[in-house]
Parts: structure tokens; C-alpha cells; sequence
């Protein structure tokens, strides 16, 4: 009985744990809507709205656990996620073709005209005869009641104007402004639109109607030649403007439509209303910006913008959720004051808001929601999907059923290491403090190296009073091989190329720990192995350059010049320094383990004695319209009119080099007079984007797109020397600079 408690108990732990699991299918709906939104929707980042849009994920999710059902889980979504947006036009609607109801019927009465259009008419602008002819009572006070419900898609171009644009034209008697849409752009990628470099940014839209006559919609009259065609017999000039009040009964589905033009409406004839019926489906007509996805039995509508008219006021469109008949219709037109749309101005003011939790570890939804804006923000702006090792759409499901399933947010923060170790990309960086304690970060101060591939010791601090010397071997590390280092630490590391892997594995900097703590070492001098373990003691800041002994700059007997950009950090300095070795007969510029960070452009143009194109970039320009515009520019070097050095140069490169000494590398690559010597950079280079995620973390990726001047590839490859020479054992043990000693053979047989 006891065997048969524990297992029954066993087997409800299991299910208990499996019921909190997500149902993936609906996860991925909802991050396909979630992620859309949050890139495109105009209140996501609108000042005046204050949408926390990530928080509304993590609150939403819960209540999609009990939904069984397409119709509950639809108005779920549009209820308590969509509704926060104060946006009819973006939700979620059924595909099935069977929710077609009838039209609450308005009877004919004495208290208002009546008039039904139907599809049939709004689709024909010969139906406007009809209309003229209906309404004989062109000036009482009497309400004109026009009913615009509809239940299908309209036949009509969006391009020129149609029945209701001139239905329209018949009841005023000045133009009136046609509104513009604003929607938003990215410029790269910048979630909170702090930095000068990738922006998020309001974009007017206007469509051909909104350019014709300078954005106007005039009366009927004026009309007259071009109607001619449609209505041959039709009298203009005893055409009589229709002034009585008017309100029009709309439903969404023909809001789809004409929502801007009655808006438009509203700010000029002050006796025009509009009473709409909360329903009918929403179509993606050609007069709209909105974008549909299409789901198995449901479809996602979007609407990227918000109306503006010439004087920049936003209309908000209010839906009414009762449906339409007389006594509603009365109510309305008896109730003062009319209900009319607040009018408010549109804040060009761009104002993200930021996702904090009080939670002590990062929930299951929290995790969620990181998962899928990591997988949104990358499939939009990673420049370089060819180098994906992954189908990044595929892989979705893939993270978001492993992301319920980590324990911990250090589990959690080493599964989004993974997810993005597939861009291949040096620039992919993860934080979080479950995964990087600041208080953890001393090394043992030695130093090793990736040499003749092998790991050798190539300095050791004086402090170090152990059995190991300078070129002895790493055979192991806190007992894993360096094979099996490799291969553990490559599925969180994203790397551009091999070099970029073992230059970011195979330092001590990788190995960090708590001051104090042991790092094991299996070391090999080539005659016999041994097992050491030294202490952790060196803050790592402290430690980085280590055993360099390189120059700043010098002039070699041989009057070759040498210049060393880990060393001379600022520009002025380097400029002055060139200018001293004017009359050298050659120059060593070393990039080697440096990161320089000041605006070299004029040390180039000094270098330079014709014009050239260093390099190419491009950034993508994303909108809910386009995703494949791209901001090309061209970096031409222009010679210095005062000094121009040409004579020849060797510039010294190696695995460490990334980005910013990358960027040096490539506009020197394109100078006639250079020769590369050493070892084939890591090829990471463009402007970092950062995503900011649950819990304080975040991380990182390439936005830019970099090629050399010529359009020849860079990512991945980077600057490949013509003269392929690397540090040996034998180097290493007469402490011997191997690539400078055969970047200044080189210059001497030129």
C-alpha cells in the first residue's frame, strides 16, 4: 500500500509539473502578435500612453493556461492583452466563415431620414444618383441617418476616389484636410532611443488620395468632370450641397475602410457623427497601413498607425460595443451634448518605457517574454541571417519550451547564450549577474596563448612561485581538456570564426573565479606532465596587458618606423608621431591586442595619398510596411593637403583583433601601399544593438553591416594577411616577438 501512495504521488508530481507548461501552439501565436506589436504598434512607445507592453505579456500569460477553446483564447488576447492599446483595428479575429450575423434592422420612422448602403453601392460610384435623389431635404434640421454596415470585403480602388469619398464631397461646402498617417521606423535597433548611433523614429505616411489636390477633399462640384463618366446624365449645376446633420452608423468592417476619412470629417462639419457598432471583421483593405498574419483559425490584425491631421491632432475612434437600432439611434441624436471624440495632439515625443520585476527570480513568464523579444528583435535586425548555424524561425519553439523548463536564472541566462551562440557573431555578449558575479571576476596571473595549436604559457607574474615556466604546456584547465573546453564553452559562445572562439576561450580572463579560489592546471614542459593549482589573486582589470613588453613607438636602425595603437591612445599623439617619421624608409603599424577607441580619420587621410573607399556600411531601416531598406554610406578617405606618408607599410594583425582595430584594418586594407603581417582577425565588426531583458540582464549582437571598400564580405573573415606568420614554442621560450620580426623583413626587401 506504502509502494502504491508514493508511486500515485509520483506520477501527480509529474503531471502537476507538466500542467505548468505552456501549450507551445498558443505561445507562438502570441509571440508572433506580442512581438509585432511591441516593434511596430505607435502607443508602445507613445509618451502620452504609458503601454507597458512587456509587463502586459507577463500578467497576460496566465490566463491562457485554462483557455481551451479558438473563441476563448481570441477574446482572451483581445480583452486583456490587445486592449491596452485603446486600438479597434488591432485584434485578433476568427477565420472561420460562419460568424456572418444579421444586421439589427432600423425601422423608418418619423423622428430621422433613413438611408441603407450596401456593399453593392459603396463598390459602384454610379450609386451616387441613387443617394442624391433619396435625400430631398437638403437643409432642416431633420438627422439624416446613413447606414454603413457592412459584412463583406469591398470592390473598390483605393487609389482614386469612390462612392462614399464623393457621398462625402456631397455634404460640405468647404474641402477639408485629409489626414496623414504616422507610423514608426527603426533606424538599427535602440530600445530606449538613448543613443545617437540606431534610433527609433516617427515616420508621416500619405497616400495618393491625401498627395491629389493638395491633400484636400472638395465639394461636389468640382467634381463635375471627372464624374461625367459615371453619371452622364447627372445635373450638376443644380447639384444643392446636403447641410441637415448627419450620423453616420459604421461597424468595423467598414471603419476598416473609411475610419481616417470620417475622422477627417469630424474636424471640419461640425453637425457630421458617427455611432458604431462594435463588430464585423476587420479587412486589410488597400486604404489601410494595417498588416494581417494568418494563424490556423485565427488572424492577427495590426494597425502600425496613428491619424494626424495637417495641424498634428490625433483622433482616437471610440467603438461602441451595443448594437444599432432605432432606440440607440434616438438616444444619440436627443442626448446633449453630443458625444464627441476628444481631440488630442499627437506627441512626437518618443518614450519607451522600461520592464522592471520585484520578483527575486526571474518567473516562467518573464522568461517567456525575454525568449521571444530576443527572437523578434534578431529576426527584424541581426544583419547577418546567412551566418545563422539555425532557422532562427523555426528555433523559436525550440527556446520557449526550454525556457520553461530551466530551474534557475542562471539555467535560464545560459539558455539565451545558447539561442544566440547560433548568430555566429563575436559581438554577441550575455549578461546577468546569476551568470557574472562582479565580486568573482580575479584571475591566477599567468598568461597563455593559442599557439602552434596548442595552449601555451606565454607570461607568469613574479608572484607565482610554483613549478611552471614560460612555454610550458595547458593540457587541462579546472579538469576539463582543452578539447573538451572547446566544445563545452562553443554552445554559449558566439563566435564570427574560429579565431574568434579560441581568442575568447583561450585567455585567462575566461577562467575567472572567487579572490582566493584554486585554478587546477595539468601542464606539460614536453618531457613529463604534473598537476598544479595556483590562486585566484588578481583583480582582472588589473591583470589585462600582462607580459606585454611591446614599445609605444620607436625608429628602428634600419629607419623603419613603428607605431603601436594598443599603446598611443590619443589621436594627436599619433599624428604627431607620424609626422616625426616623415623620412623613415618604411612604417610597422601594429594593431595587436589593442583597442582603439579615439577618431583616427585624420591619421588615415596622412596616410593616404589618394582618394579612396575604406569601406562600406549598411544599417536596416525597419518599418511594419518594409523590412528590407537599408541605409547604404560609403567611407572615402581623402589625402591630408599637408602630409601624406608613401612609403610602404606593414601592419602587424592577429586572432585578437576585434571591431574597432578591425575598423583601422579595413580602411588600411584598401590603401595601395600596405602589407598585411601575422595572424587572420576575428572578422567582427559594425555597431553593437543591445537587447535589455528580464531580471537586470541583457544581450547583444552586430546591427551594422560591414564590408571592405571594394563590397568584398567581412563578417566572418576578416583581414587575412598576405604574410601568414604566428608565434611558435620556440618564440615563446626566447620571449621573441615573432610577428614584428618578420613584419620588418618584409619592409626591408620592399
Amino acid at each position: 500500500m506504502k509502494k502504491y501512495f508514493i508511486t500515485f504521488f509520483c506520477i501527480l508530481l509529474i503531471h502537476s509539473a507538466k500542467a505548468q507548461n505552456y501549450d507551445i501552439k498558443k505561445l507562438k501565436t502570441i509571440s508572433t502578435i506580442w512581438g509585432e506589436t511591441y516593434l511596430f504598434h505607435p502607443s508602445i512607445i507613445r509618451m502620452d500612453r504609458s503601454v507597458e507592453w512587456e509587463k502586459q505579456l507577463v500578467e497576460f500569460l496566465p490566463q491562457i493556461k485554462s483557455i481551451n477553446t479558438d473563441k476563448e483564447f481570441i477574446k482572451a488576447i483581445n480583452s486583456s492583452l490587445l486592449s491596452s492599446l485603446e486600438d479597434p483595428f488591432t485584434c485578433v479575429q476568427s477565420t472561420y466563415g460562419d460568424e456572418k450575423k444579421e444586421r439589427n434592422l432600423i425601422e423608418l420612422n418619423n423622428l430621422f431620414d433613413y438611408i441603407k448602403i450596401t456593399e453593392e453601392m459603396l463598390s459602384d460610384v454610379g450609386s451616387l444618383d441613387y443617394f442624391n435623389k433619396a435625400v430631398v431635404d437638403r437643409s432642416s434640421d431633420k438627422s439624416l441617418v446613413i447606414d454603413l454596415r457592412i459584412q463583406n470585403e469591398l470592390a473598390i480602388d483605393a487609389h482614386t476616389n469612390t462612392f462614399f469619398d464623393y457621398l462625402i464631397s456631397m455634404i460640405i461646402s468647404e474641402p477639408i484636410t485629409l489626414g496623414l498617417n504616422v507610423t514608426r521606423e527603426h533606424f538599427g535597433w535602440d530600445e530606449y532611443n538613448d543613443w545617437w548611433f540606431y534610433e527609433q523614429r516617427w515616420k508621416l505616411a500619405s497616400n495618393d488620395k491625401q498627395l491629389k489636390d493638395n491633400g484636400k477633399l472638395k465639394p461636389f462640384k468640382e467634381y463635375s468632370q471627372e464624374m461625367m463618366q459615371y453619371l452622364p446624365e447627372f445635373k450638376f449645376n443644380e447639384f444643392v450641397t446636403i447641410e441637415r446633420p448627419v450620423y453616420f452608423v459604421t461597424n468595423n468592417s467598414f471603419l476598416s475602410y473609411y475610419h481616417s476619412l470620417l475622422n477627417d470629417l469630424k474636424l471640419t462639419r461640425s453637425n457630421s457623427f458617427v455611432i458604431n457598432e462594435n463588430s464585423g471583421k476587420i479587412f486589410n483593405s488597400q486604404f489601410s497601413l494595417f498588416k494581417k498574419y494568418q494563424f490556423e483559425n485565427l488572424e492577427f490584425i495590426l494597425n502600425p498607425g496613428s491619424l494626424i491631421n495637417e495641424s498634428v491632432s490625433d483622433f482616437p475612434f471610440n467603438s461602441e460595443s451595443s448594437v444599432i437600432n432605432n432606440e440607440r439611434i434616438l438616444k444619440f441624436i436627443q442626448s446633449e451634448p453630443k458625444v464627441l471624440n476628444e481631440i488630442r495632439q499627437f506627441p512626437f515625443e518618443i518614450l519607451p518605457s522600461k520592464y522592471s520585476s520585484s520578483n527575486k527570480e526571474i518567473t516562467q513568464e518573464e522568461k517567456i517574454l525575454g525568449v521571444i523579444k530576443t527572437w523578434t528583435i534578431v529576426k527584424y535586425f541581426y544583419v547577418y541571417k546567412d551566418l545563422l548555424t539555425t532557422n532562427w524561425e523555426s528555433s523559436l519553439e525550440k527556446y520557449l519550451v526550454s525556457a520553461q523548463k530551466t530551474k534557475s536564472d542562471k539555467e535560464y541566462y545560459e539558455l539565451i547564450q545558447e539561442m544566440m551562440s547560433c548568430l555566429n557573431d563575436s559581438h554577441v555578449s550575455t549578461f546577468h549577474p546569476s551568470i557574472l558575479d562582479y565580486s568573482k571576476i580575479f584571475v591566477t596571473p599567468i598568461n597563455f596563448e593559442w599557439i602552434d595549436g596548442k595552449v601555451l604559457v606565454t607570461g607568469i607574474d613574479s608572484s607565482i612561485n610554483a613549478d611552471i615556466n614560460i612555454g610550458d604546456e595547458l593540457l587541462s584547465i579546472d579538469g576539463l581538456s582543452i578539447s573538451e573546453i572547446l566544445e563545452k564553452e562553443k554552445r554559449k559562445i558566439s563566435s564570427s570564426n574560429k579565431q574568434g572562439l579560441i581568442a575568447t576561450v583561450i585567455n585567462p580572463g575566461y577562467f575567472i573565479g572567487a579572490s582566493g579560489s584554486l585554478m587546477k592546471l595539468g601542464i606539460s614542459d614536453g618531457k613529463k606532465q604534473r598537476n598544479i593549482e595556483l590562486p585566484r589573486t588578481t583583480y582582472i582589470f588589473q591583470f589585462m596587458g600582462f607580459g606585454e613588453n611591446r614599445d609605444a613607438h620607436k625608429i628602428f636602425k634600419s629607419n623603419i618606423g613603428y607605431l603601436n595603437l594598443a599603446l598611443i591612445t590619443e589621436a594627436s599623439e599619433l599624428e604627431t608621431k607620424l609626422l616625426s617619421m616623415k623620412n623613415t624608409e618604411g612604417l610597422v603599424i601594429d594593431l595587436r591586442n589593442s583597442y582603439p577607441t579615439a577618431d583616427y580619420g585624420k591619421f588615415l587621410q596622412m596616410l593616404c595619398s589618394e582618394k579612396i573607399n575604406a569601406r562600406i556600411d549598411e544599417v536596416p531601416i525597419v518599418s511594419a510596411q518594409n523590412s528590407n531598406i537599408k541605409q547604404i554610406e560609403i567611407t572615402e578617405i581623402v589625402p591630408d593637403t599637408s602630409f601624406s606618408y608613401n612609403k610602404p607599410i606593414v601592419v602587424l594583425i592577429d586572432k585578437t583583433m576585434i571591431s574597432r582595430p578591425e575598423d583601422i584594418a579595413i580602411a588600411l586594407k584598401a590603401l595601395p601601399n600596405t602589407i598585411f603581417v601575422g595572424e587572420q582577425t576575428q572578422g567582427t565588426d559594425g555597431e553593437i544593438a543591445k537587447i535589455h531583458l528580464p531580471g537586470g540582464g541583457e544581450t547583444s549582437f552586430t546591427g551594422q553591416r560591414i564590408q571592405f571598400g571594394n563590397g568584398d564580405v567581412f563578417q566572418g573573415i576578416g583581414i587575412i594577411p598576405d604574410v601568414v606568420v604566428s608565434r611558435t614554442a620556440e618564440g615563446v621560450k626566447r620571449n621573441e616577438d615573432e610577428i614584428l620580426t618578420k613584419g620588418l623583413e618584409v619592409l626591408r626587401k620592399q
